[in-house]
């Protein structure tokens, strides 16, 4: 074989981290001799973009497709998930496909060669992985297993349709198991699911979502569930009742059905039918597993969350923001106390003198002519949200919605693309108290006012 791949991603991975594909050939010392890489969407033959490098000093090529993946992935506004959604942008199957390039000699045109020898478009493709699933998300620089997305704290592949027992906190998001919420607010989660290599006995298995409903006494009074079928917006089970290994099953994943996006705000829950008791002070939500009798198990569990009844502080609304976090998906909070606000007013004017010179004899008098004439304002409004006090890791966890380049505003049951242009950050020095820090955040919304004319 010519080319032979010998380094290459794992998957799932995310698409804002370095994707490195390392190849060699046993020709790379023909005259003009250059390494060519395509990216595709998996099963497509449409070129996304073509890649040509020559050999390093070792000979080998190394390509990071990293950068080059980020352009085709977007985000998905699944905010009011009900209860579930499949991806649809934020998460695709690419396909590298390696082959090479040389001529006859050091004038001679160079030709394309597939990598296993004849001419042809580059078809090497990494027999360690399928496809490279890849999720809008990023990797830190040293948060990365050998390059790579850290994704065995967020995916295992358990035996799939048995009694088996975990308890795996696997929802992409680095926010506080236990969460404040208000009625009204939106609020989603989002997990992996199933598997990569179209096993039919291991998969992460999303099989049944669970909401336990309690009040301020600690009493259980009400309880509700949604299995993941594609009725209920979820997949690719068609019916509760398919096992993971029946056909239909294992094999009808889809890139859509490996991410799932669940709602687990009280608007989400009323979106989908099932409204929250009116004395609920929390919910439970777990995300379980199939068993072997083809029932929730309850001893299999891939997420665990708590959401706490919040109200409005000193009577203000407060401000719910969501945010894409450093997964590609949506984390969300609200600032609960004062939202100040502000015009900032951009003018434009010109001056002309009171006397109409260009006007026929008798120049008219006039007192409504302006002297100085404003023909154009441009208003720009300032809000400036404050939090609660905070826990430390609530305080870390937030910093993630000041990073992120993509920030709405929940407004009744909309939500509306907002602009974060500075934080402020009040930290209490009692050592005494949990408590210890404040936010103060400056927002603008995305799309302001019309300007008047």
């Amino acid at each position: 074989m010519a080319i032979l791949i010998t380094q290459n991603p794992t998957i799932p991975n995310m698409a804002n981290n370095t994707l490195l594909f390392t190849v060699t050939s046993s020709q790379s010392s023909q005259p003009q001799f250059q390494y060519v890489a395509d990216l595709t969407y998996s099963g497509s033959a449409t070129v996304l973009q073509r890649i040509k490098q020559q050999p390093n000093p070792s000979s080998y090529g190394v390509f990071d497709f990293g950068q080059i993946i980020s352009n085709y992935l977007e985000s998905d506004n699944s905010w009011k998930s009900a209860p579930f959604t499949t991806a649809t942008n934020v998460a695709k199957r690419f396909q590298v496909k390696m082959g090479e390039e040389y001529a006859s000699s050091i004038s001679g045109s160079p030709l394309l060669y597939t990598g296993y020898g004849p001419s042809g478009n580059p078809a090497v493709t990494a027999s360690a992985i399928p496809y490279l699933y890849t999720i809008n998300g990023l990797v830190d620089p040293y948060d990365k297993v050998n390059w790579n997305f850290p994704s065995a704290s967020y995916y295992t592949a358990t035996s799939a349709s048995a009694a088996t027992t975990f308890s795996y906190q696997h929802a992409l998001t680095n926010a506080p198991l236990s969460q404040s919420i208000q009625d009204g607010e939106y609020a989603t989660i989002s997990v992996i699911n199933g598997n990569f290599d179209n096993s039919d006995a291991f998969a992460q298995d999303i099989y049944w979502m669970q909401v336990n409903v309690y009040n301020s006494a600690g009493s259980n009074i009400q309880n509700f569930d949604w299995f993941n079928t594609d009725g209920n917006g979820g997949g690719p089970r068609t019916t509760f009742s398919d096992y993971w290994f029946d056909s239909g099953t294992y094999d009808a994943q889809t890139a859509g059905t490996q991410l799932l996006t669940i709602g687990v705000g009280p608007q989400n829950f009323d979106d989908a039918g099932q409204t929250l008791n009116t004395s609920w002070a929390y919910y439970t939500v777990r995300l379980l597993g199939q068993g072997d009798d083809g029932l929730e198990n309850n001893n299999g569990v891939y997420a665990n969350l708590r959401y706490v009844k919040q109200g409005a502080q000193c009577g203000y609304d407060g401000v719910r923001f969501a945010w894409k976090n450093e997964f590609g998906v949506w984390d969300y909070y609200t600032f609960t106390l004062q939202t100040d606000k502000a015009f900032n007013i951009e003018r434009a004017t010109y001056e002309q003198s009171f006397v109409p010179f260009g006007d026929n004899t008798p120049v008219s008098y006039n007192k409504q002519r302006r002297g100085t004439t404003n023909y154009y304002n441009k208003p720009t409004q300032t809000q400036v949200a404050n939090s609660d006090w905070l826990t430390q890791n609530e305080a870390d966890w937030l910093k993630e919605l000041f990073f992120s380049a993509n920030v709405f505003y929940q407004s009744g049951t909309d939500f509306y693309p907002a602009v974060i242009t500075s934080v402020n950050m009040t930290e209490k020095t009692n050592p005494r108290t949990q408590r210890n820090f404040q936010y103060a955040i400056e927002f603008q919304v995305a799309n302001q006012i019309n300007p008047r004319v």
